[in-house]
């Protein structure tokens, strides 16, 4: 009699246990509970052998050991992009500012000369079909001194694409609009005429290095 009053007891203390633990499955559900959305699937990227650059970026077509790289391939308009540079060679590399890159946008009924060169150009392209046009820039002041990019080491910065063309210039954003925008004929206007649109996108490094992005 003993034995099972005991058994009982130790079962009962069991079933405590595990409700206290929730173990015994879902409890009631609580009422005026807003459910987190459902995160999107984590965006992966083919890193080459031998990219040496922070852990979870999309890297591009090296050029001498640099690699241009962006944390996602894929944005959404408004969203904060994460791009730069790093050097996986042995030696260091000379660069004429601290931040030698353009914003590009690929447009299809563009022709002619841009404020970046002419078609052919590395910024540019061979304008088959469209051509490269520079939209952004660095917004920080460059003292004209060489800096150099230690094998290793990286650069990055970050764009911040809300309401961009309105308010880089008075926020204070380490990346500027291009304030004008060069039409085949010559001629020039406003770049916050055109606000950022769904398309093709790249950081341009004045070595050449280049890494593609997408707007959706």
């Amino acid at each position: 009699m003993k034995l099972r009053i005991h058994a009982f007891i130790a079962t009962i203390t069991l079933i405590a246990v595990l409700a206290s633990a929730g173990c015994l499955g879902p409890a009631d559900t609580a009422v005026n509970v807003t459910l987190e959305p459902t995160p999107e699937p984590c965006e992966t990227c083919t890193v080459p052998e031998g990219f040496c650059g922070p852990p979870g970026v999309c890297p591009g077509e090296p050029v001498d050991d640099i690699y241009a790289f962006t944390d996602r391939n894929v944005y959404r308009i408004g969203e904060v992009i994460e791009f730069g540079i790093v050097n996986c060679g042995d030696e260091r590399k000379a660069f004429s500012n601290p931040t030698p890159w353009w914003i590009h946008q690929w447009v299809t009924n563009a022709s002619g000369a841009t404020h970046q060169g002419k078609c052919g150009d590395p910024a540019v392209g061979n304008c088959t079909g469209g051509m490269w046009v520079m939209i952004a820039l660095s917004g920080v002041c460059h003292t004209g001194q060489t800096v150099y990019l230690n094998p290793g080491e990286n650069w990055t910065m970050q764009w911040n694409t809300t309401d961009w063309w309105d308010t880089a210039w008075t926020r204070g954003d380490v990346v500027k609009p291009f304030r004008y925008r060069m039409r085949s004929d010559g001629s020039s206007y406003q770049i916050s005429d055109d606000p950022l649109t769904p398309g093709i996108y790249r950081v341009w490094y004045y070595n050449n290095a280049s890494k593609e992005f997408e707007f959706v």
